[in-house]
């Protein structure tokens, strides 16, 4: 997360030159989408639930509004931060229902995670979201056994081969023991809806190496500490779960990067960096949390995320699903009130959507 005062300019005519002409493509999205659309700033945003644990459809279309306000490619609902692991399937056909009617037309791909425990159900999800007309799902091969590469490549040709009309990102994530090498993507790449991956990962130098060894299109799902020199080497976009906290931080490097001023936008980013150094892994050997923050590192990953969310006030996010324990409300006090001694300008505006100006784009694209 991120840094000084000067990004309260966010909305200004410098800092969105990047983006000042790239407009929405106002149109339907039921068509899937292609290696060519697979492109730009997706957004990863939390599920949101009530406190009784019920999905918060009001929250969720609030959010899937915000985000298109402030100029994202992309919405991918129901992944790793939206909780798939809790959601049954009416309760994510109903996400991808949300999420169909607030992206249509909008020139904004809705992306509905799709993951099950075995192939009829990773098919039942990701025909569920074709059907409804989204134009994506981001997916991955069933994750409790590992699969050998003739398995592996047998369950993608078999979800291609029943999903054709919706386009498919491989999930490449690192917390499931799955190999994916380049000769695997390139054994991908036949399938005619087959787009990419998401590489859920933190090994720069594999990701940079797909981008040459093969013909599918790898975004990074890593923005903390790459976002910048992503950019200067031509990524095709990236994932982010952080700008939906700081979204303002994130627009005003990446309005910089598009400018060309690489130096400028990793000396903006670097506050964000620390921030998510701080509060996600801790610094030091072993790794310390801010003390202030008590028994920050006794909650999971999913009940941290959305007590950031929760205190950075951009989405909303509720609470997050069992096995997850909610932080306590004393704690989540604690949290908003270190942020705003400690890093006050990382909080994005009230009005900062509002504020964005309409048509635009936060992923600048390289001049034809």
């Amino acid at each position: 997360m991120i840094r000084r005062s000067f990004l309260t300019a966010a909305g200004s005519s410098a800092g969105l030159a990047a983006g000042a002409s790239l407009k929405a493509a106002s149109g339907p999205s039921d068509a899937p989408m292609t290696r060519a659309t697979y492109r730009g700033l997706f957004a990863y945003p939390p599920t949101p639930f009530t406190p009784d644990f019920a999905l918060d459809e009001a929250a969720i279309r609030s959010n899937c509004r915000k985000l298109i306000r402030i100029g994202v490619d992309g919405i991918v609902m129901g992944g790793t931060t939206g909780e798939f692991y809790t959601l049954s399937e009416k309760e994510h056909l109903r996400i991808a229902e949300i999420l169909h009617e607030e992206t249509r037309g909008t020139g904004v791909a809705g992306v509905i995670g799709a993951t099950g425990l075995n192939t009829p159900e990773v098919i039942r999800r990701v025909s569920a979201a074709m059907e409804v007309g989204l134009p994506a799902a981001l997916t991955m091969q069933p994750f409790y056994a590992t699969l050998t590469k003739r398995e592996l490549l047998a369950f993608w040709r078999q979800v291609s081969a029943a999903c054709p009309k919706i386009g498919l990102i491989v999930y490449h994530f690192e917390g499931v023991k799955q190999v994916y090498t380049p000769e695997i993507f390139r054994a991908l790449a036949p399938l005619p809806n087959m787009l990419g991956s998401k590489e859920g990962h933190f090994d720069f130098k594999a990701w940079r190496n797909l981008q040459t060894a093969s013909p599918l299109v790898h975004m990074s799902a890593t923005d903390a500490g790459w976002l910048v020199e992503m950019h200067r080497l031509k990524a095709p976009g990236v994932g982010s779960v952080n700008l939906t906290l700081m979204p303002h931080v994130m627009r005003r490097t990446l309005a910089l990067c598009g400018e060309g001023k690489y130096e400028e936008a990793e000396r903006a980013f670097a506050p964000f960096n620390e921030f998510c150094v701080k509060v996600r892994s801790g610094t030091g050997r072993p790794f310390l949390f801010p003390a202030e923050l008590g028994d920050w590192e006794e909650y999971g990953g999913a009940a941290r995320g959305k007590a950031l969310a929760d205190a950075f006030g951009f989405l909303k996010a509720g609470p997050p699903r069992p096995p997850a324990i909610a932080l306590p409300e004393e704690m989540r006090k604690r949290l908003r009130g270190y942020i705003e001694r400690a890093w006050p300008d990382l909080i994005p505006p009230a009005d900062f959507a509002e504020k964005v100006p309409a048509g635009t784009r936060m992923w600048p694209r390289a001049q034809a």
